[in-house]
């Protein structure tokens, strides 16, 4: 109910209040399969035979094995906490059941079934067949009379106050949902114990805090981890000793505070576009190039609007439709290589990935260019993202001698994909950005494709 399909991602709930309303999502399940009954007094155990959902039966041992008769509030109080297993193992079946996709970077959207079923809808109960916002608009629009589940979800997102950005309501919808919250009595006694509990001041309160500890530079030059070059390890065993948060003070900088370890970087991945953004980040990066919304840079609906654009320039079966070139071109490279010679691992990889890559994706060869290209992204992050390096070294007369070969590789391009040539080729990676591009200039206008062809 709450995908955003323009984002890929959910419109969002303060995470309290998102939590209150799953916890009272699984009590109003367990009630509507006579687990359990509850009022605005007390919450009644029915029947503790387990269900064989993952997501249930943990919280219907809790309710059976606690001898004294709580009311839904305390129980929503207690399940919120653990709310996020709740929602993944919910996201999960949904993606089982061939209801969402989950793409990488945390996006979501409709499965293909389900898209088609939101559009043009189908037959089906109300726990299945119709897609839920599809059975929900009709209710609150056509006056259609909802299902039990579906007066639960409207009183759920109601309470949650996301309606109006799902839907364009006026008064007179905002009217038939209030009408549709007052029709059952259970959902209307679990969605004000979680009215309750979302406004509950104790549970607003910030946690307790303490100072952020600080890295001695001794230590820090000490470490054999800086020594050997390895940052990554460096930043992992400092995690380990001072926790997932810590500052860096060095000379003649600002301090640097560092989120580190793995529950950080979990949460990151699941909350970082809420808080975390990049297009700051990399906007000098993006200037070098003479682009604007490259797609490292682009945050929220924009970032998710072309990974879409792409997936299929990205997708597994258009590797698997050119698997004879691959292996062809890879063992033409090896060919070069002689017996005892020993090759600098990281140039011999980038080398040998590009004689695959150049000709897979954009149908020119350009391993007389790599060096260069490698050399002068390397250089401009640097200058502009890293920060180690002033920015006039991009701008010495070895890096404007390299800066060229992005204009020859894009002029490489453009000269083999004209639509005479590409009659009767298999599509690649420089097709699509092409087209892309023609479909709309202002979303990947012509200054973009310099960084995303080369």
């Amino acid at each position: 109910m709450l995908l955003d399909d323009a984002s890929g991602y959910f419109h969002q709930v303060p995470g309290w209040d998102l939590n209150c309303a799953m916890a009272g999502a699984v009590l109003a399940e367990l009630s509507l399969i006579s687990r359990i009954d509850t009022d605005l007094e007390s919450l009644i155990l029915l029947d503790s035979a387990e269900t064989g959902d993952p997501v249930l039966d943990p919280v219907l041992r809790e309710i059976a094995a606690d001898p004294v008769q709580r009311n839904a509030r305390y129980w929503i109080e207690r399940i919120a906490p653990r709310a996020d297993s709740i929602i993944d193992g919910t996201l999960d079946r949904l993606v089982k059941r061939d209801i969402l996709e989950h793409h990488d970077g945390e996006f979501w959207s409709l499965a293909p079934n389900a898209l088609n079923t939101e559009l043009y809808g189908a037959p089906g109960d109300d726990a299945s067949g119709e897609f839920v916002r599809t059975r929900i608009s009709r209710q609150i629009f056509n006056n259609e009379i909802p299902g039990p589940r579906d007066v639960l979800i409207t009183c759920l997102a109601d309470t949650c106050d996301v309606l109006r950005f799902i839907f364009q309501l006026d008064e007179e919808a905002e009217e038939r949902i209030k009408i549709i919250s007052r029709l059952d009595l259970i959902g209307r006694s679990i969605v004000d114990a979680v009215t309750e509990s979302m406004t509950g001041p104790l549970l607003q309160r910030a946690s307790l805090t303490k100072p952020i500890p600080k890295v001695s530079l001794p230590k820090l030059l000490l470490n054999r981890r800086l020594r050997e070059g390895n940052t990554p390890a460096l930043f992992a065993e400092l995690a380990k000793e001072y926790g997932p948060v810590f500052e860096l003070r060095a000379p003649f900088q600002e301090p640097m505070v560092f989120l580190a370890g793995p529950e950080t970087n979990h949460w990151a991945h699941r909350h970082g576009r809420m808080y975390l953004r990049t297009k700051d980040y990399l906007a000098d990066f993006e200037k070098v190039y003479g682009a604007n919304g490259i797609l490292p840079a682009l945050d929220g609906a924009d970032h998710f609007r072309f990974r879409k654009s792409m997936q299929s320039a990205y997708s597994r079966g258009r590797l698997e439709g050119v698997l004879d070139d691959l292996y062809r071109l890879a063992r033409e490279h090896m060919a070069e290589w002689t017996v005892g010679e020993a090759i600098p691992a990281l140039r011999m990889c980038r080398r040998w990935i590009n004689s695959e890559l150049s000709p897979l994706s954009l149908s020119v060869e350009s391993q007389d260019l790599i060096d260069d290209l490698v050399s002068f992204k390397t250089r401009a992050l640097s200058t502009h993202v890293v920060k180690v390096m002033p920015k006039f070294m991009l701008y010495t007369p070895i890096m404007r001698r390299k800066r060229k070969a992005v204009a020859k590789l894009i002029s490489r391009v453009q000269g083999v994909h004209t639509a005479a040539q590409r009659a009767g080729r298999p599509r690649d990676l420089a097709d699509d950005l092409l087209s892309l591009h023609t479909s709309d200039q202002q979303f990947l206008p012509e200054s973009n494709l310099r960084f995303a062809l080369s």
